[in-house]
C-alpha cells in the first residue's frame, strides 16, 4: 500500500511543471496588453505630433521655395537695371477697413435682353440652322420654314410691284402729253401756221389732243382765209353782202370752237396727269403694304428696295422660293433653348428657340431682414461677387434694386443686380456670394495690389534681400491674399506688419526669374 502511494507523489509534481510555461506565458501577454493600453495616448501623441512636424516642414519648404530645396528664389539685379525698372518698396500696413458681408445669390438671364423665338406665320420646318449653346450675330438664319401664308403674300407683293410699274409707264406718259400741250397751247394762241405747227410737234406726246387741236385750228386757220378772200371779193362787189356775212360767222363761229377746245384741251391733259399721279401713288401704297404684309409674317423686307426696283418683280416671281420663311437672330446672343426640329410643324404658339445675350447677367440674391441695413439701396451701387467655379476672381456687379416689399413666408427681401460678362465665364443658374461692405470696420494686413505676381498658378511677393550694394536681391515669398480694396489687397497669409515687399516693378522681377529658371538649350 505505501509502495503504491509513494509512485503517485511524483505524477502530481510533473503536471505542475507541464503547465507553468503557458501560465507565464499568459501573464506575459497580460502585461503587454496592459502596457500598450496605457502608453496608446502618448504614442498617438508621438506620432501626431511627428507628422505635423513633417507636414509643417514641408509647407515650410513649399513656401520658402516651391519646387527646390536650397532656399526661396532669389532674383539678382545690377543697381542699373534697379533703377530702370523703377523698383519701389512698400511696408505691410494695418488698415481699418469696412467688415465684408455676404448673401448667396445667383446668376440669372437677363430678362430684358433675351427672347423666345416664335414663327409668326405656320409652317413646316425645313432646316434648322442653329445648335443648342451657339453663339449667333444679328441676323444669322436659325431656322427655315415652308409656309404657304409667306408664299401667298409674297405673291401678292410680287404683283402689286407689277402693277406699280404700269402706273408708272402711265403717269410719265401722261406727264409728257400734259407739258406738250401745255406748249402748244401757246403757240396756237401766237396764231402760227398750221403747217408750222404739225411739224414743230411731230415727234412730241400728244395723244389725243394732237387731232383735236391741230384739226379745229386748221379749221380756223381755213375759215379766216375765206373770210379775207370773201371781204376782198366784196370790197370789188364780185359777191353780194350775203356771202360776207357767212364768211364772218363761220370765222367767228370756228374761233369760239378753237378758244372752247384749247380750255377743255388745258383741263384734260392736267386732269389726266392728276389721275395718273394718283394712280402712281395708290400702286406704291398697294406694294407698301404688301410689303408690310410680309414683315408682319416675320419677313423683313426693305420697303424702299421694293419701290426702286419693282422691275425685278417678274423674275423674282419666276425664280424665287416664295414659300421659303427664314427666321434670323433679332439680336447677338446665345442659343440657351432648342425645340425645332425639321419636319415638325410650327404655329405661331410654337416656341422653337430661346435666344440670350449674355454679354451682361443679372444676379439675383434674397436678403434676410436682419441684414436690410447692412445692404445698399442706392440704385447703381457697385456690389462684388465670387462663384466656386473661380475662386480666385472678384467680379463687379452694379446694383439695380432692393425690393420694396418683405416676402411674409421667407422674411427676406430681393436684389438685384446686373454684371458684365464679356468672356462668357458668368452661366445662367451658377451660384455666387454676393459680398457688401459692413458698417463697421476691422483691421487687416494690405499691400500694394501691384506686390501681387502670379507664379506656377500660386500668389507671392518679391522681398528685398540683404545682399550687396553692386547686386541688391529679391526673393520671392509665397502668399494667401483675401479681398480687394481699391488699390489694395487683403493678406491673409504668409506676411506680417512692416514686413517690405516690391510695390513696383513686382512684374520686371517676375520676368528675371522665369529668365533665370529656364533650362538652357544644348
Amino acid at each position: 500500500m505505501s509502495i503504491a502511494l509513494s509512485q503517485r507523489q511524483p505524477t502530481h509534481r510533473s503536471s505542475w511543471w507541464t503547465l507553468a510555461p503557458w501560465i507565464a506565458s499568459g501573464v506575459l501577454l497580460i502585461v503587454l496588453a496592459l502596457h500598450l493600453t496605457m502608453d496608446l495616448p502618448g504614442h498617438l501623441t508621438r506620432i501626431g505630433a511627428a507628422s505635423a512636424a513633417a507636414v509643417e516642414a514641408t509647407r515650410a519648404a513649399d513656401v520658402a521655395s516651391p519646387g527646390r530645396a536650397d532656399g526661396p528664389p532669389t532674383v539678382h539685379l545690377s543697381p542699373s537695371k534697379v533703377e530702370a525698372a523703377g523698383i519701389t518698396v512698400a511696408k505691410v500696413g494695418v488698415e481699418q477697413l469696412p467688415t465684408e458681408l455676404g448673401v448667396a445669390g445667383r446668376i440669372e438671364v437677363n430678362a430684358d435682353r433675351r427672347v423666345e423665338i416664335r414663327s409668326r406665320a405656320a409652317g413646316i420646318v425645313r432646316e434648322v440652322h442653329v445648335l443648342l449653346g451657339r453663339k449667333v450675330k444679328k441676323g444669322d438664319p436659325l431656322v427655315t420654314l415652308d409656309s404657304p401664308d409667306v408664299g401667298t403674300a409674297r405673291l401678292n407683293l410680287r404683283a402689286r410691284q407689277r402693277e406699280l410699274l404700269t402706273a408708272r409707264v402711265e403717269a410719265a406718259w401722261k406727264e409728257d402729253i400734259a407739258g406738250t400741250v401745255a406748249r402748244l397751247i401757246p403757240e396756237i394762241s401766237k396764231g402760227v401756221d398750221p403747217g408750222v405747227l404739225e411739224k414743230q410737234f411731230a415727234d412730241k406726246p400728244l395723244g389725243s389732243f394732237r387731232g383735236l387741236l391741230l384739226q379745229t385750228y386748221s379749221e380756223f386757220d381755213i375759215a379766216t382765209h375765206e373770210e379775207e378772200k370773201t371781204l376782198n371779193l366784196r370790197s370789188q362787189n364780185v359777191i353780194g353782202e350775203h356771202p360776207a356775212i357767212v364768211a364772218r360767222h363761220t370765222r367767228q363761229g370756228l374761233q369760239a370752237k378753237l378758244y372752247s377746245t384749247i380750255e377743255q384741251a388745258r383741263f384734260d391733259a392736267e386732269q389726266q396727269r392728276r389721275l395718273a399721279d394718283q394712280a402712281l401713288k395708290l400702286a406704291e401704297s398697294a406694294v407698301v403694304d404688301a410689303g408690310q404684309r410680309l414683315r408682319i409674317l416675320g419677313v423683313d423686307e426693305d420697303i424702299q428696295e421694293l419701290l426702286d426696283h419693282a422691275d425685278r418683280a417678274q423674275d423674282a416671281a419666276r425664280d424665287e422660293d416664295v414659300t421659303a420663311y427664314r427666321i434670323v437672330a433679332p439680336f447677338d446672343g446665345t442659343i440657351i433653348t432648342k425645340s425645332a426640329v425639321p419636319s415638325q410643324r410650327a404655329d405661331p404658339i410654337d416656341m422653337l428657340f430661346v435666344l440670350a445675350d449674355l454679354s451682361n447677367v443679372w444676379v439675383t440674391a434674397n436678403i434676410p431682414e436682419s441684414d436690410l441695413a447692412k445692404i445698399p439701396t442706392i440704385k447703381g451701387g457697385t456690389v462684388r461677387l465670387t462663384a466656386t467655379a473661380f475662386p480666385d476672381r472678384i467680379f463687379e456687379a452694379e446694383l439695380l434694386s432692393v425690393g420694396a416689399m418683405l416676402d411674409p413666408t421667407t422674411r427676406t427681401v430681393p436684389l438685384l443686380a446686373r454684371t458684365e460678362n464679356p468672356d462668357g465665364l458668368l452661366r445662367p443658374g451658377m451660384f455666387t456670394r454676393i459680398l457688401f461692405d459692413g458698417p463697421a470696420a476691422e483691421p487687416a494686413l494690405t499691400i500694394p495690389s501691384a506686390a501681387i505676381v502670379e507664379i506656377e498658378g500660386r500668389t507671392a511677393v518679391f522681398q528685398p534681400g540683404g545682399g550687396p550694394t553692386e547686386a541688391p536681391s529679391f526673393a520671392l515669398r509665397n502668399i494667401d491674399v483675401g479681398r480687394r480694396v481699391g488699390d489694395r489687397v487683403v493678406v491673409a497669409s504668409g506676411l506680417r506688419e512692416g514686413d517690405a515687399v516690391v510695390a513696383k516693378g513686382a512684374f520686371v522681377l517676375k520676368s528675371e526669374l522665369i529668365l533665370e529658371n529656364e533650362p538652357e538649350e544644348d
